[in-house]
């Protein structure tokens, strides 16, 4: 039995503007329309069913992995299971939780590990690819690496030195060898001498193995983070369960599989094959993935480019005119701009760094926000006011909360809403409006057939999305179980 499990974390650096805290790189769509989550599980979903697919989300980014799931398909959504940790502890911690309730259904299940944030084609040989270290896995009791055959000195990436050949394993399509150690990111002339040398192979971040197998090594590599996970595996299905989970995010470090568990295993096998891979890592990436015009810019939006070569221009609704400039980035949304050199790309993150230093909103969401009943866009805002655009999807509704720092002032735009007052429920249409004080329970619903929009003013000492109390919501928001193994909520019931 094939299972994945697919990182979705991150912390939206490194493509900020466009990526914040609350909405990382994997909500984002690089070709075509689909983010890059949505075409990582479409990706293995004709090998793995998808209630056989975990996605592992921080709790800040569980809702709007369920949007995009409840999306997927056509509409009809995606059952995808959904691990949700209360706090990230790097990538070991997180697929040892998620094995571990995986080996709770099937303790002979072989598990797919992949990235949220890579592309690859064409699918076929990707898939195939699975497969072969899927029976590799099984049958040799080993811990597989997707390894990519360098094309460029990559410094960005880390690197699997390659050690003996396994020939009963390779095929015209595959080269399957052991790994002989792990390399960290080289600078440019450690990078050059691995793409001459042969002997070097970029790492992929995606494993497979048995989760009997991982166990294993866990044992003999992590002795304390195995125990802990072993206390977990005790209380599983007990009414313990819950606390044992929450003991065990609240004592665990953070730790990387490389590090912790790959770099010091004697079981590691590496597999290649003929796969186009692109991890999308900076917004240099964009180089690799996306047209570029005669003079070597990918433009993408709204821009005026006049005399420049060789640079990323993003642009959102503003025109972005650019003029005589050479290798950079320039990236506009409505309420930030990032202008850099394309070698400094990586640096990103620092602006990030010192937005956070300012507690600047603009470091952690857009001025639009996504939510699984619909959006929100913050039109204005100063000192004890907020003013907000809410569209609440046909069927939809916000959860029955309260506000200790604001009142709320609403005006219906378009459409119809249902209104929970305290005790008392109202009809509000176009032009109509209701005043929500503090302290007091409400909730806005759209019983129509076509989009609510309502008009927001809040006004209190405190306007944060955190001043929010919630007594019932249909996304799951007041029962959210830390690293619970469950499927999303379905579209019916106002999802």
């Amino acid at each position: 039995m094939l299972y994945s499990i697919i990182m979705a974390g991150g912390s939206g650096t490194r493509f900020w503007p466009m990526s914040r805290e609350l909405f990382p790189k994997q909500f984002l769509a690089f070709e075509g329309s689909e983010s890059l989550l949505a075409r990582t599980v479409e990706r293995i979903l004709p090998l793995v069913p998808e209630d056989r697919i975990a996605l592992v989300v921080g709790s800040t980014h569980a809702s709007e992995t369920r949007r995009i799931l409840q999306s997927m398909n056509g509409g009809e959504g995606r059952q995808c299971r959904l691990v949700v940790e209360p706090r990230s502890l790097n990538t070991l911690p997180a697929i040892a939780l998620a094995s571990l309730l995986i080996a709770r259904e099937d303790p002979d299940a072989v598990v797919a590990v992949m990235a949220s944030d890579h592309l690859i084609g064409p699918q076929d040989h990707f898939l195939a690819l699975v497969q072969h270290a899927a029976v590799m896995a099984r049958d040799e009791k080993v811990l597989v690496t997707f390894g990519i055959p360098p094309h460029r000195p990559e410094t960005g990436f880390g690197y699997l030195e390659l050690g003996e050949e396994l020939p009963a394993f390779s095929t015209g399509l595959f080269s399957a060898r052991k790994v002989a150690r792990f390399v960290e990111k080289p600078d440019r002339e450690k990078a050059r001498a691995f793409l001459e040398g042969g002997r070097h192979l970029w790492n992929s971040g995606m494993f497979v193995f048995a989760v009997g197998t991982f166990f294993e090594e866990l044992a003999l590599t992590q002795p304390e983070l195995s125990a802990s996970i072993n206390e977990v595996r005790v209380a599983l299905g007990t009414p313990g369960e819950r606390r044992a989970i929450d003991h065990f995010y609240r004592r665990t470090s953070p730790l990387s599989i490389d590090y912790g568990l790959m770099e010091r295993s004697s079981r590691v096998w590496s597999l290649s094959g003929p796969i186009d891979w692109k991890d999308v890592g900076s917004w240099s990436a964009l180089d690799d993935i996306a047209p570029r015009d005669g003079h070597g810019n990918v433009v993408r939006g709204n821009a005026v480019v006049i005399d420049t070569e060789n640079s990323i221009i993003q642009a959102d609704k503003r025109v972005v005119a650019v003029l005589g400039v050479r290798d950079m980035i320039v990236v506009d949304t409505d309420d930030a701009t990032l202008i850099c050199p394309k070698d400094r790309a990586q640096e990103v993150r620092e602006v990030v760094s010192h937005l956070r230093e300012r507690n600047a909103v603009e470091a952690q969401e857009h001025r639009t926000t996504h939510r699984p009943w619909g959006r929100y866009t913050v039109l204005d805002q100063g000192p004890m006011y907020k003013l907000k655009s809410v569209t609440v999807n046909p069927g939809a509704r916000l959860s029955l909360q309260m506000h200790l720092h604001r009142s709320e002032h609403w005006v219906v735009i378009a459409g119809t809403a249902r209104v929970t007052l305290g005790e008392e429920e109202i009809f509000l249409h176009t032009n109509q409006s209701v005043d929500i004080p503090k302290a007091t329970r409400h909730r806005i619903e759209n019983p129509g057939k076509v989009p609510l929009v309502v008009i927001e003013v809040q006004n209190g000492e405190y306007l944060e999305e955190d001043d929010i109390i919630r007594f019932h919501d249909d996304y799951r928001r007041t029962e959210e179980i830390p690293a619970s193994f469950a499927p999303p909520v379905p579209r019916e019931g106002g999802a």
